[in-house]
């Protein structure tokens, strides 16, 4: 999962992957998009709606502003604007779903494309079917999640909540209920897409395209899981292909997926009225010699939360790293072993790191949102996140999101400096119901 964003994802969680979002897949899959920032004012649904059809959906325009870009390239303020469209078309057994945004060239919306979703899903009674442009979210932790290895993201792209950058992919899907408490999940995704990564990472070579990698051939991803007595669970299994690409130096520098096998497994405990206990972890395997500087990796996180009165919550996780070290059969270039290891998080073979994190749920007032600190032990590097929300009224939002990334250059976080960043979004949304 990537540099800005994954580092970004620890409250904002990381670099490569540390996507967050603990949502379960298909019918979660959505949740996770589903959920951000469009929950505008709508009518209330007619009572004599014609067959039980439902149409609803929301529109959001915004504007904004930065203090840089997300490129790694210390560019200077950035204005822009931006708009996001979403619809759905709802039956007694079925639906359809289309989301679409957009935005100026300032905020590095032109390398993603302009339809995030767009599905058509079927149920019948335990099974349920959809196909189409899907975002899919793994995992139960807290703001990183290892096992979150489908959803690829616009690395480039600026935006006030983390979950924005994620881009859809085409697939198709089906859950089967087993039982009250147990569901298995399985997609099929013929041509994964890659994450897009930061410009200054590929543009300097000419003959290379960033935003626009695809999987050569096929991914396939199942998830058992389980919900009940105070414990939810899932064991899962990917095979196929990275979201993350890398270099590779044959004739000359490019960039691609590398065929992984990741098994993953993550849970989620009620420990009484207000603490919980999260754990999540991934271990990949390349199908076949890894990408210059990279190795097989274990990514494991544990964490504790509390939960207070007025909607806040305390977060303390704990996060493990280790890469293999292998030796590429030819010598490869500086540039190529740096980036990469940068791009995976592996500019060491083992890496431990805390992450203290307090957030305000919107349960009651004007104003949410979460501050974060992520800290590695060896105290080569340090993350400070911070995401706001100000409801003006049931219209208009203010947005603020802060990340500032300190360390020596070679260490994971050190790596990002140059994405030290202030945004502010002013959001008008409309909906409607019918």
């Amino acid at each position: 999962m990537t540099l800005a964003a994954a580092v970004a994802a620890a409250s904002c969680a990381s670099l490569p992957a540390m996507a967050q979002a603990g949502v379960d897949v298909v019918a979660p899959a959505e949740a996770a998009a589903e959920s951000a920032p469009e929950q505008a004012a709508t009518e209330d649904v007619p009572e004599n709606a014609v067959d039980g059809v439902r149409w609803s959906g929301t529109a959001s325009g915004a504007a904004l502003a930065a203090s840089g870009s997300r490129d790694l390239d210390d560019v200077g303020s950035r204005l822009g604007l931006a708009a996001r469209l979403r619809s759905e078309l709802r039956g007694e057994a079925w639906r359809g779903l289309i989301e679409a945004v957009g935005g100026t060239r300032q905020l590095a919306y032109d390398d993603a494309p302009v339809l995030r979703q767009g599905f058509v899903e079927y149920t019948h009674g335990p099974l349920q079917l959809r196909a189409g442009r899907q975002i899919v979210v793994w995992g139960r932790a807290d703001r990183l999640n290892p096992t979150d290895n489908l959803s690829p993201r616009d690395m480039r792209a600026l935006v006030s909540d983390i979950d924005e950058d994620r881009i859809g992919t085409d697939l198709l899907s089906a859950r089967l209920q087993l039982h009250e408490r147990w569901s298995l999940a399985a997609l099929h995704l013929p041509k994964l897409r890659a994450s897009i990564l930061p410009a200054s990472l590929w543009k300097p070579v000419p003959s290379l395209h960033g935003d626009r990698i695809r999987a050569p051939g096929s991914t396939d991803a199942l998830r058992l899981d389980y919900a009940g007595n105070g414990l939810d669970a899932s064991l899962s299994v990917v095979r196929g292909y990275s979201i993350l690409p890398a270099f590779a130096y044959a004739a000359g520098p490019q960039l691609a997926q590398a065929e992984v096998r990741v098994l993953g497994a993550d849970f989620s405990v009620s420990l009484g009225e207000h603490w919980g206990l999260r754990g999540e972890l991934a271990d990949t395997r390349f199908e076949g010699p890894p990408p210059p500087g990279l190795g097989d990796h274990f990514y494991a996180v544990l964490g504790l939360e509390r939960h207070f009165d007025g909607g806040w919550l305390g977060l303390a996780q704990y996060v493990h790293r280790r890469a293999e070290r292998t030796r590429s059969p030819v010598a490869q270039p500086d540039f190529v072993l740096r980036a990469n290891r940068a791009v995976w998080f592996q500019n060491h073979a083992d890496s431990d790191a805390l992450y203290l994190g307090l957030t305000r749920a919107p349960l009651e007032g004007d104003l949410s949102g979460d501050i974060g600190l992520l800290q590695t032990t060896h105290g080569r590097g340090r993350a400070w996140f911070a995401n706001l929300e100000y409801r003006l009224d049931d219209r208009w939002s203010l947005l603020a999101r802060w990340q500032h990334f300190t360390g020596p250059a070679d260490s994971d976080l050190g790596a990002l400096r140059k994405d030290r960043l202030m945004l502010l979004e002013l959001r008008r949304t409309w909906g409607w119901q019918r």
